[in-house]
Parts: C-alpha cells; sequence; structure tokens
C-alpha cells in the first residue's frame, strides 16, 4: 500500500484566454464609503488594491540616505493579470548601464543583471497550502496575490501593501494628517505612523515615524518615506500610474546579448 500525503503547494492556477474580461478574484471592497474610513476599513481596502484595475504600469522613484549619500533607485513596474509581471529598477542615471530585471509569466521568474551581465531562470515559488484559511486569525493569514511581484521589494509593498499594514503600521501609532495630490494629480489620503516596532533594532527609537500616501480610488501606496525625528532616511514616491492600459506580451521578455552568461 502507497502512502501519498497531501499536496503542499497550491496548483498553479490556470489562465483563461480571456482574461481582461474575467478576473481571477474580485475585490470584497470595490470603492471606499463617502464618509471617512476606519483605519481597519483603510487597511483592508488597500490589501486588495491589485483586484480594482486588469493592467498597472508604475514608476517610482526611490530614494536612501546613506553613509554614501543619496541613493537613488528608479523601479518600472508592468504588470497584468493574472500572473504576468515586469519590474526594471535602474540605479543612478539611466545612462550608467546599472540595472536589473525581474519578469515573470505566472510560471517562469527571470532575472537579468546587466553590470555582471547574468541572468537566472527558474520555477516561479509556490507557498504551502493553507496560509490564507479563513479560520486563522487575521493577522497570521497570508495574502497570496494574484499576480506576484519580487518578495520584499519596494515594487511589491506599493502593489501589495497587506503586508505593509498587516506587520509594520498596526505596530505603530496611525493617524491621518490630510490629503495631497500625487503620482500626476491622482488624490491620496496621508497618514503617520508613529513608532512601528517591526523593524530593525537600528531604527527601533521613539522618535522613528512613517509617512504614508494611500490611492484614494485604488488603494496602491503611492508614497513611503521614513523619518528619524526630523531627519529623512528612505523617501519612495510613485511618479506615474496608468491603469487598465494594453501592456503586449513583448513587455514581459528580457532580450540579452550573447556575452550574458546564465548561472541557473
Amino acid at each position: 500500500m502507497t502512502l501519498q500525503s497531501r499536496l503542499m503547494h497550491d496548483p498553479t492556477p490556470q489562465v483563461s484566454a480571456d482574461r481582461a474580461l474575467t478576473p481571477y478574484r474580485a475585490a470584497d471592497l470595490p470603492t471606499l464609503p463617502e464618509e471617512v474610513p476606519a483605519l481597519d476599513e483603510l487597511f483592508s481596502f488597500m490589501a486588495q488594491a491589485e483586484l480594482r484595475f486588469e493592467s498597472l504600469r508604475m514608476r517610482i522613484v526611490e530614494r536612501q540616505i546613506t553613509s554614501h549619500g543619496e541613493e537613488p533607485v528608479t523601479h518600472d513596474i508592468w504588470l497584468r493579470h493574472t500572473g504576468f509581471a515586469k519590474v526594471v529598477s535602474t540605479r543612478g542615471a539611466s545612462g550608467d548601464g546599472d540595472y536589473d530585471i525581474w519578469v515573470c509569466d505566472g510560471q517562469t521568474v527571470s532575472t537579468f543583471n546587466a553590470l555582471g551581465r547574468t541572468a537566472t531562470r527558474r520555477r516561479a515559488p509556490r507557498a504551502p497550502r493553507g496560509l490564507d484559511d479563513v479560520t486563522l486569525p487575521r493577522h497570521a493569514r497570508v495574502y497570496f496575490p494574484q499576480t506576484a511581484l519580487p518578495n520584499e521589494s519596494i515594487a511589491d509593498t506599493f502593489v501589495h501593501p497587506n503586508g505593509l499594514c498587516n506587520n509594520v503600521l498596526r505596530t505603530g501609532t496611525v493617524y491621518r494628517t490630510g490629503t495631497a495630490a500625487l503620482a500626476g494629480g491622482r488624490e491620496t489620503m496621508l497618514l503617520r505612523c508613529n513608532h512601528p516596532r517591526s523593524s530593525q533594532l537600528l531604527l527601533d527609537r521613539p522618535d522613528h515615524w512613517l509617512e504614508v500616501g494611500v490611492d484614494s480610488q485604488t488603494g496602491l501606496l503611492l508614497l513611503l518615506a521614513e523619518h528619524v525625528g526630523d531627519r529623512i532616511t528612505r523617501h519612495a514616491e510613485a511618479m506615474s500610474v496608468r491603469l487598465d492600459e494594453n501592456i503586449p506580451d513583448s513587455a514581459f521578455t528580457i532580450h540579452t546579448s550573447a556575452d550574458t552568461r546564465t548561472i541557473y
């Protein structure tokens, strides 16, 4: 007799040829109420930001203040449900040739590093089953994105802000500071989070606080700034957001030269 354990991973979703008309999931809260939402309601709205559009193009400019001074990185994101995504992260000026490319088609993840002329290609990671069980406490559930982005990246945080809400913002004191027009005039709610506790020891200090901007239409993150006292240590802001445009298959292809080394 052969004993077979249960599957530890969910099967890969099959993408319909009519995906532009039939999204894989729908948002539980399509829009925010007209009155000012409670924070729990706002966080729930943000958690499903990616479910309010079929495709997304976004540019994020990130600046980190280090011992070497200000280090700018520009992140260009192309995303098309279900499963197709591309992120190009350019350090310094675009002409310096220092950039990374990350591409996923829902099945395979491919990367390219321009300075090292190296590429990789591997199976997209699969999460263990059961982590999104509705019987688990809300803070213990894992959100499985409809279209994945690089884990723990600024692109992932802006498009999938559920982790930021549960693991960072909920650990501090959050209140609203007003509204602003960001990313070309999009209405944005501004939040301040004082002393979030889920940070590295270096920043676990009472004068550490975050400034967060949330897109009122989609729940996408448009601003994330880290402060220590009156000093900014990291500032990331979406400079442009374009929803539901046609993105061709060719956008999710990496073109490399003959001298590129494929590591694995």
